[in-house]
């Protein structure tokens, strides 16, 4: 009976990894956004003579193995199983500042969320270091993923799903209204990352055929393992001629 009870364990135990196994968590905002250009974001500026806003110019993600130029989805953080990769995803924003000639005293960056994934996504905003022509080229270059999510600090803002669909303003602190004014009369770029967050609710996986036959398998041995109980509590001798 005990090894009876230990292969069953074990069955259970297999059975329950196959229907767990790929149902990960992800953490994300900007799900989904548009693959064009949403010039509904930017910036909205504050100078000496007023307030302007200020569309961007380009937006895109990086993982450590990828950037497409002509995707200008911007999500952030993972994204897997809604998606195919496990990477994680830093997002970048440029404008073009060469028609600004005035002092900027105040900005923040206003981003239309689409869909969100978890709960208290930490977004982080950074400077970038990195040439903007490479930020934008289509390829493989891990220093500008890093470069997307390290450096001076411009700003953050903590997302729930409350967000979800709407537009949401995160304000620039002294070191990002500095670079801005740095910027005028030329480019500006700013990098993103999700730096922290709690699990969203995965997405029911959907198994894969060698799950199936994993399940199958499973129950098969545990409906055998049913009828030689069944079997045992009529003729104890029969079931052990055929264990041994």
């Amino acid at each position: 009976m005990k090894k009876l009870n230990n292969m069953l364990s074990f069955v259970l135990l297999i059975i329950g990894i196959s229907m767990s196994g790929s149902a990960l968590a992800e953490i994300n905002v900007f799900g989904f956004s548009n693959d064009g250009l949403n010039t509904s974001n930017g910036l909205n500026i504050t100078t000496n003579s007023g307030d302007f806003f200020l569309p961007i110019s380009d937006s895109g993600w990086w993982t450590s193995s990828k950037h497409e130029t002509q995707n200008k989805n911007y999500i952030a953080g993972t994204c897997f199983p809604s998606c195919s990769t496990t990477d994680n995803h830093n997002n970048f924003f440029t404008f073009d500042f060469s028609d600004i000639s005035e002092t900027i005293t105040s900005a923040s960056l206003t981003l239309f969320t689409y869909s969100i994934a978890g709960r208290s996504v930490d977004y982080q905003l950074f400077d970038i270091t990195s040439a903007l022509s490479e930020v934008r080229a289509t390829g493989t270059n891990p220093s500008v993923y890093n470069d997307l999510m390290t450096g001076v600090s411009y700003g953050s803002f903590i997302y729930n799903p409350s967000d979800r669909f709407q537009f949401r303003s995160i304000l620039l602190n002294a070191d990002g209204i500095l670079a801005l004014n740095s910027a005028i009369g030329g480019e500006f770029g700013i990098g993103g990352t999700v730096a922290s967050g709690i699990d969203g609710i995965p997405l029911p996986p959907i198994p894969e055929p060698e799950t199936y036959a994993m399940w199958l398998a499973g129950l098969g041995l545990l409906g055998f393992l049913g009828y030689r109980r069944r079997i045992k509590a009529v003729n104890p001798l029969f079931v052990s001629s055929i264990a041994h």
